[in-house]
């Protein structure tokens, strides 16, 4: 077993080679190889002994061996079947560590796989907190972390390295150009900062952009939320920022719609607004005056 880093994964070409993996940018394949920075992630999420953490893109382990000295529980969801060949051989002594070959929104609707959900529900400690972590593939950051908000069960604290420009998004308030549909889902449960940026230098192979660490803290006031009430709100700000630029008075039936109610009743003025000027405090009154009729 290694710590990670640039000699160690070194150590693992050989046995790579040998499974004839080569890293795929379809998957975003690009391995943290700084062992400060997996320490970094995995403090930033604050574990303690009776929690429970989904770790997406388990890779080969580095993060993952962090993530199980600090949590009761780790559930490691890896696509790639070669590198959970690899990691499973690793973390075989660790056996607070649960491995899943999966897509990690392979199930319907882009959402997590029953065989996720099963292994979350085997592994939930009595009373302990629910994390996400991970160093998360690039294409698949912002669709997981939109599906996470209209999870069963709301992750507590999510502690993730994403591309910079998603981490600049996710943080973006209302009135800047980085501020869209997942902004305002996700500021709408969590409060959301940026922790580091990191340098394509400590990966491999190195991607052609930055990548930021963020953290998302779930609000107090997100636990009056229904999971079925969180998917409305996913659906509805979807539907108004597809069309970002145009006034309520064009989008807003067709956001209503798609939630399965009539356009509500607003004012002159809300009807002259767009998507994009709409705080997630609006957006959230909106939808409920749309589920009220």
């Amino acid at each position: 077993m290694t710590d990670g880093g640039r000699d160690g994964f070194s150590g693992y070409r050989a046995r790579l080679d040998a499974l004839g993996f080569k890293p795929s940018s379809v998957f975003g394949q690009n391995f943290l190889l700084d062992p400060t920075l997996h320490r970094v992630i995995a403090d930033a999420a604050e574990c303690t002994p009776s929690d429970l953490v989904l770790e997406v893109g388990v890779g080969l382990g580095f993060l993952t061996r962090e993530l199980s000295l600090r949590a009761a529980a780790v559930v490691g969801v890896e696509i790639d079947e070669r590198l959970f060949r690899v990691a499973g051989e690793d973390l075989g002594a660790y056996a607070n560590v649960h491995l899943v070959l999966a897509d990690a929104l392979g199930g319907p609707g882009g959402s997590l796989p029953d065989s996720v959900r099963a292994a979350l529900r085997a592994h939930q400690p009595e009373g302990g907190a629910f994390l996400v972590v991970g160093n998360l593939p690039y294409a698949a950051s912002g669709p997981l972390l939109a599906e996470l908000a209209c999870a069963e069960r709301l992750p507590d604290r999510i502690v993730v390295l994403v591309q910079k420009e998603l981490g600049d998004r996710l943080g973006a308030k209302v009135g800047h150009d980085d501020y869209g549909g997942l902004s305002a889902l996700l500021q709408s449960f969590y409060d959301v900062e940026r922790l580091r940026t990191v340098g394509s230098e400590v990966f491999r192979p190195r991607p052609k952009v930055a990548s930021a660490i963020c953290r998302l803290r779930l609000r107090a006031d997100a636990a009056g939320w229904t999971q079925q009430e969180r998917r409305q709100l996913q659906v509805f700000v979807r539907a108004l920022f597809g069309k970002r630029r145009k006034s309520l008075r064009t989008t807003l039936a067709e956001a209503a719609a798609a939630v399965s109610f009539p356009m509500p009743q607003v004012d002159a003025a809300m009807l002259q607004r767009r998507a994009e000027t709409l705080s997630p405090a609006e957006l959230v009154g909106l939808l409920r005056l749309t589920v009220r009729g």
